[in-house]
């Protein structure tokens, strides 16, 4: 199991297989468009979240964020 890829590496997988929106909130059309504006960069990674959790990918580790001085 390789725990080292990024949002955007697991959801390029995803969309590769046939039916891969099957099982998520989102029926036929909506992941075409997804598929679609994720291939522009303009797809919100809570949106990919939900496909990836849908079709079982788990977060490896949580997101962790700070700020840097300025």
């Amino acid at each position: 199991m390789d725990m080292n890829k990024g949002i955007d590496e697991c959801f390029s997988e995803l969309i590769k297989a046939k039916e891969w929106h099957k099982g998520s909130p989102y029926d036929r059309k909506s992941a075409y468009y997804h598929k679609k504006i994720f291939r522009e960069g303009k797809l919100s990674d809570n949106i990919k979240r939900e496909y990836l959790k849908a079709a079982g990918y788990r977060l490896a580790q949580p997101e962790m964020w700070y700020k840097e001085s300025d």
